[in-house]
């Protein structure tokens, strides 16, 4: 994949970005590939993989040329054979970007390709942004249900939110007639970014009969300044009591069933026959109680109404009694399942670079947030192998929803050899049905002296006349005294198509730091490229390998194999445009120390 992270950058809470692209392409030389899926459990972020499963393949023959005299050449036996008359078939996927919470985030997306023998990881990051202002009441409507005449229904709570980033005023809440308010101030109040005000009401209706009004918030939100929530009633005249009615069954999460139970009381003088109850609404079920029985004067049963959770939702229903001869009373049931997501940045694969053995690197900062509604608890994170060191929070602790708070902690490598070195870190939450979350530690500990890292660049296979994301070469000083760095160069067959775009802010290398060079890659030609990034420095030069490839006309799209496979040749020489350098995605350099 010749890009596996993107960074949608900063968008307002709400608005979905413009769709980015990821290409999967076949590996240099003969193979054939399948995408079998790809998969993301991030509530910002969405993937459109549709046609899987996908062949991702590349057929290769023998490259010869045309020389300038008119005569066929061809690879000489010893030399390397080079793909040349190709079919070749590429996938892609598109992902988006629409913030939930303020902040940067983080999602990563995995790519398995052969029933999940090989996995790549995508990496993709965003930052919400808050409105100034934004109010938000919930539930958007409130039915009470039959309500016996004269007497009171059961609270129902409203919440009125701010999820700006600034101070919301609040200028007034106010009732319709039968209806009342019976906590939550109604004049003027202020509610600050991420703040709720929590508002209890009922329903009292005077008279039999439907009724109907509306809870009214005005507030100083520009695109709404008035909120009005419907509210709807049924004033009856009944000897069958429903306590509580309406039946608001406890906020719960996804995957966590609740129940609640509900009383049925003869209130009349004489005796009364139940002769059934029965629950309607989605996800909504009566577990017990509710069968045929005579109710003396006074005397109540009990039925258990369930909520099943079983998707992210606001759930509503009725529980039905059917009595003397088919009278009914109903009683109105709302249930509320939230998401619940974890969100943890950085994520995936942290690699910490290049660092000097015996030495300690600067602490690699991780937050979590959770960017659903549902809160949840951090039960634990699993101890790194050396070299790494984790400083953790202490655990358990309870993340919010909505990025209302944020769980840090830290990580250090350390090597004391060299070599490349790698580790995993397991969180493990309450999330119902959620698995401990993985992340991949990786670090290149040095020897005494100068080392250039990575021990090679690989570009990838990617579209000619196309730049490629930069990579960074580190040249890192082991040793007790400063160095300088100088004549960085690409050298070798394809360095016309390699190019260095960014320097490092200073030529000094201090002991037990590094300096980055940006290198980009634009192929000119169809086919392998190969090339040397060198620079010299006091006493010695470091050389880093270069490879990639370049594609001609690929096949390419969301779905499987077409049948309409692109051909295409390779053309020797070539001087090619001018590197765009404009275009590069820069990447900031800096000297990093190795402390």
């Amino acid at each position: 994949m010749p890009v596996s992270t993107h960074d949608f950058a900063s968008l307002q809470i709400g608005q979905t970005s413009a769709p980015f692209t990821f290409t999967v392409n076949p590996a240099a030389g003969n193979n054939d590939d399948t995408v079998t899926s790809i998969t993301e459990n991030c509530p910002d972020f969405a993937v459109n993989a549709s046609g899987l499963p996908a062949e991702v393949y590349r057929i290769c023959d023998t490259c010869c040329f045309t020389g300038k005299d008119g005569s066929t050449i061809c690879p000489q036996p010893q030399t390397p054979i080079v793909c040349c008359t190709t079919d070749i078939q590429s996938y892609q996927f598109d992902t988006t970007f629409t913030p939930t919470i303020a902040g940067t985030v983080s999602c990563t997306v995995t790519v398995s390709l052969n029933n999940g023998a090989t996995t790549k990881l995508v990496t993709l990051t965003g930052t919400g942004t808050a409105p100034p202002i934004n109010i938000s009441v919930n539930p958007g409507s409130v039915n009470f249900g039959d309500v016996r005449r004269n007497t009171d229904s059961t609270g129902v709570g409203i919440s009125v939110s701010n999820t700006g980033g600034s101070t919301m005023t609040v200028s007034s809440v106010s009732i319709s007639s039968g209806f009342s308010i019976t906590s939550g101030p109604t004049g003027s109040y202020t509610v600050g970014a991420g703040g709720t005000q929590p508002y209890s009401v009922l329903c009292h209706p005077t008279a039999v009969g439907a009724m109907s009004g509306a809870f009214v918030v005005n507030s100083n939100d520009p695109s709404h300044p008035q909120v009005s929530v419907p509210l709807a009633c049924n004033g009856i005249d009944s000897n069958l009591t429903i306590v509580p009615s309406p039946v608001t069954l406890a906020t719960t999460r996804v995957g966590e069933p609740v129940q609640a139970n509900v009383q049925l009381t003869n209130s009349g003088t004489a005796s009364m026959q139940l002769e059934s109850v029965m629950v309607t609404g989605t996800d909504l079920a009566m577990v017990s109680g509710g069968g045929a029985m005579q109710l003396g004067p006074g005397a109540s049963t009990t039925v258990t109404v369930s909520f099943s959770a079983a998707a992210k939702e606001t759930a509503s229903g009725n529980l039905v009694a059917s009595y003397d001869g088919g009278q009914q009373r109903s009683a109105q049931i709302n249930a509320q399942a939230l998401g619940t997501s974890m969100e943890l940045n950085p994520d995936g694969d942290i690699d910490f670079g290049p660092v000097c053995a015996g030495q300690t690197s600067d602490p690699r900062m991780f937050s979590i947030k959770g960017n659903d509604d549902g809160s949840f608890k951090v039960n634990a994170i699993s101890t790194p192998d050396m070299p790494f060191t984790l400083m953790a929070p202490v655990l358990p602790a309870t993340v919010q929803g909505q990025g209302a708070n944020t769980l840090d902690f830290s990580v250090t490598a350390a090597p004391t050899a060299a070599g490349h070195q790698v580790s995993t870190m397991m969180v493990t939450t309450d999330i119902p049905g959620g698995t401990p979350h993985m992340i991949n530690l990786s670090v290149d500990g040095l020897t005494a002296g100068v080392s250039p890292t990575p021990d090679m660049l690989d570009f990838g296979s990617n579209p000619i006349d196309t730049t490629t994301i930069g990579q960074n070469v580190n040249l890192s000083n082991c040793s007790t005294t400063a160095i300088t760095a100088m004549n960085a160069r690409i050298e070798g067959p394809s360095a016309n198509e390699f190019a260095i775009v960014q320097q490092p802010t200073s030529a000094t290398i201090a002991p037990t730091s590094s300096a980055s060079w940006l290198v980009v890659l634009q192929a000119r030609t169809t086919g392998p490229k190969m090339a040397n990034f060198v620079v010299d420095y006091d006493g010695g030069t470091a050389t880093v390998p270069l490879n990639g490839e370049g594609l001609g006309d690929t096949g390419s799209g969301s779905g499987g194999d077409t049948g309409e496979k692109s051909y295409y040749s390779c053309a020797a020489g070539g001087t090619g445009a001018g590197w765009p350098i404009a275009g590069v995605l820069l990447v900031v350099i800096r000297r990093r120390k190795r402390r």
